[in-house]
């Protein structure tokens, strides 16, 4: 009998001074007056008593940090980037839900802006390497190219001459071809590598069944003993 009624006592809510039960501590608040009803709320931070303490926290952070804004400036990224291609559409809707805001957006976009500066071509710089007759170096590499490749090869080969040694590695590929007797552009003639008589033997020996068959190849030969000895 004893121990139920021990039991019993041991369950009541603690007595006050004046002789009433005093209601237990509410886990939670919504302010510092107004305590929460029920268990505490799952979204409310443990390290905070109230919903106030929470916004005041959160408010002060963002103050600190900075908040994103409804739409990002783009305009440090003007000359390189284009905001409406999706993929960086993509990355601002990511920094906006991350709160990111516009200075670090802004600082971003300048970073990459600088790095890609890094890869742009100073062509008036580059010409000037080339020395006075620039222009007339570009013109003639632009005329070979084009009498002697296709257009797609042609379009490759101008496309990519970005620097001085560009146009320098062209020039003695085209030198090297000319010796070949490749086809020259009209106006843009070249004087053709002199011929000697022990080269034109050469060929001669090494040819000789052809020399005999074919008339076309004999003349050919004919033809170079004759500019070999100056005829």
């Amino acid at each position: 009998m004893s121990e139920g009624l021990s039991d019993d006592i041991t369950s009541e809510p603690p007595v006050s001074d004046g002789g009433e039960r005093s209601a237990p501590e509410p886990t939670w608040w919504w302010d510092k007056d107004t305590p929460g009803d029920g268990e505490r709320p799952e979204w409310l931070p443990g390290k905070y008593k109230s919903v106030e303490d929470t916004a005041k926290a959160f408010k002060e952070l963002e103050k600190r940090l900075g908040s994103a804004p409804d739409k990002y400036d783009w305009s440090k990224g003007s000359g390189w980037i284009d905001e409406a291609y999706e993929p960086l559409q993509e990355m601002a809707e990511f920094a906006k839900s991350n709160h990111v805001p516009q200075a670090v957006f802004d600082k971003m976009l300048e970073s990459v802006g600088t790095y890609l500066d890094e890869f742009n071509t100073d062509y008036e710089a580059e010409k000037a390497a080339l020395g006075e007759n620039a222009e007339s170096r570009l013109k003639t590499v632009d005329n070979w190219a084009k009498a002697n490749f296709s257009e797609d090869a042609y379009g490759s080969i101008i496309g990519n001459l970005r620097t001085a040694g560009d146009v320098k590695a062209i020039e003695e590929i085209r030198a090297k071809m000319i010796d070949n007797n490749t086809k020259i552009p009209t106006g843009n003639e070249v004087a053709e590598a002199p011929l000697d008589m022990e080269a034109v033997q050469t060929e001669l020996n090494a040819n000789i069944k052809k020399y005999e068959t074919d008339k076309a190849y004999r003349a050919e030969i004919e033809a170079k003993i004759r500019k070999a000895v100056g005829g």
